[in-house]
C-alpha cells in the first residue's frame, strides 16, 4: 500500500479562521452513479419528465450528493487522517442538473484537548453571491484521529 499523497495534521497545523474551497459541476453521469450507489431514483433526479413537473423545471440533484461535496474542504482543512465526528446540514435550495457548486469551509474553533476541530460550511453555485440563498448550511466536527504514520 503506498501512502504517498496523503497528507495528515496536527492540532498545530490548523488555526481559526483557515478557509478552504472545492468546486464541482454537478453532471448527469453524478447524479445516475449517485443512484445507482444510494438506490434513489425518485423521480425527481433520475426523471426529465417528471423534473419539468416540478417548480424547478428541472430534474434536481440528492441532497446527500450535495453534501458529499463537502468532504474535499474537510480533509484539505483537518487533512487525510481526520473522521467526522458530528454534522449539522441544512439543505436551503436545491442543485438542478449542470450547476457548478462551490463549498467554503472555514476552521471556527479549535478544541485541542478532544482533537477535535469546529467548521462552518457554506455552498453555493454559480453566480450567487453571499447575499443569497445558498443551497447548505452546515456545522461540522472533525476529529484528528491519525496525525502520524510513525508505528
Amino acid at each position: 500500500m503506498s501512502l504517498e499523497g496523503i497528507v495528515l495534521k496536527k492540532m498545530e497545523d490548523i488555526k481559526v479562521g483557515d478557509v478552504a474551497y472545492f468546486s464541482k459541476t454537478v453532471t448527469e453521469a453524478d447524479i445516475m452513479m449517485f443512484a445507482q450507489l444510494s438506490g434513489d431514483y425518485a423521480p425527481q433526479h433520475v426523471s426529465a419528465e417528471f423534473g419539468k413537473t416540478m417548480m424547478y423545471k428541472s430534474r434536481i440533484a440528492h441532497g446527500m450528493l450535495t453534501a458529499g461535496l463537502i468532504c474535499p474542504v474537510l480533509n484539505r482543512l483537518c487533512g487525510d487522517g481526520s473522521v467526522t465526528y458530528s454534522q449539522e446540514i441544512k439543505f436551503k435550495s436545491a442543485v438542478l442538473l449542470n450547476d457548478t457548486v462551490t463549498v467554503r469551509g472555514e476552521v471556527v474553533e479549535l478544541i485541542p484537548e478532544e482533537n477535535k476541530v469546529k467548521i462552518d460550511v457554506v455552498c453555493r453555485k454559480q453566480g450567487t453571491g453571499p447575499e443569497d440563498r445558498p443551497l447548505i448550511l452546515a456545522a461540522f466536527v472533525q476529529k484528528l484521529e491519525i496525525t502520524s504514520l510513525d508505528a
